[in-house]
């Protein structure tokens, strides 16, 4: 796998269109498992609708995308004309988030203060392979998720935002073994066990520099979930750091 361009050095053609050949079979792909699963939809629950998605999304080998799945669902209720108006408005989401992506490079912006990570979580968590991790929310996080859907720097209205979350051992003794997430001074959920597994060399690999590790993540409005959000972290498939 080629590294990608460093500082301000552009990426060469070459990679630019393994990038956009990548990005097309991807889109072909999920149209692919879109249609499967639409074909086969009539008297399935949503629950049976979603496992549907990730069996249609392992047949063809492709990683598994949370949100990109919930997208789905939500789109296979919905009426022609609530497809079109969804449609305009992930249209204007879209541009307002690039927008602001933009603001950000140029203007360098921080997340507001209580969205940072404290100092010691300074170990970036990375791999060359991952998965996209559902967290497993506390119900108690709803207000802290909402707030940050407001404020992020890094949003599409109160829909979609990318934020930094770090990890640390989970200190309730009824879930030992299990990864804490944070948001900010907030924990807002838990790792599974297999994803606390897969971190927990990350985890000490942190301990080892005196810190705590940290990751980007992604946070969605998912209204038929309770606490009604989606928050999907980047994990390592690897078994040690890089």
């Amino acid at each position: 796998m080629s590294h990608p361009p460093r500082g301000d050095e552009p990426p060469s053609p070459e990679i630019l269109r393994k990038i956009w050949l990548s990005a097309r079979e991807t889109t072909r792909k999920r149209k692919q498992v879109a249609q499967a699963v639409r074909a086969a939809r009539q008297g399935k629950t949503r629950e049976q609708l979603r496992g549907l998605f990730e069996e249609e999304l392992d047949r063809r080998e492709m990683p598994r995308d949370p949100i990109w799945v919930e997208r789905q669902l939500d789109e296979l209720e919905w009426s022609a004309a609530e497809r079109m108006r969804h449609g305009a408005e992930g249209v204007a989401l879209a541009v307002e988030f690039v927008g602001r992506a933009r603001q950000r490079l140029v203007r360098k912006l921080d997340a507001p203060p209580w969205m940072e990570p404290p100092v010691e979580a300074s170990y970036l968590v990375s791999a060359r392979r991952y998965e996209k991790t559902p967290v497993d929310l506390d119900p108690g996080a709803a207000a802290c998720l909402d707030r940050a859907l407001s404020s992020a720097t890094l949003r599409a209205g109160k829909r979609f935002a990318q934020v930094t979350v770090w990890f640390d051992s989970q200190s309730d003794a009824g879930l030992a073994g299990l990864v804490a997430v944070h948001l900010g001074q907030h924990k807002v959920g838990v790792l599974g066990q297999q994803a606390s597994e897969r971190l927990a060399p990350h985890l000490g690999a942190a301990a080892g520099r005196g810190a705590k590790p940290r990751a980007m993540a992604t946070l969605a409005k998912a209204t038929h979930l309770r606490p009604p959000f989606l928050l999907v972290v980047a994990l390592p498939l690897e078994d040690s750091p890089s």
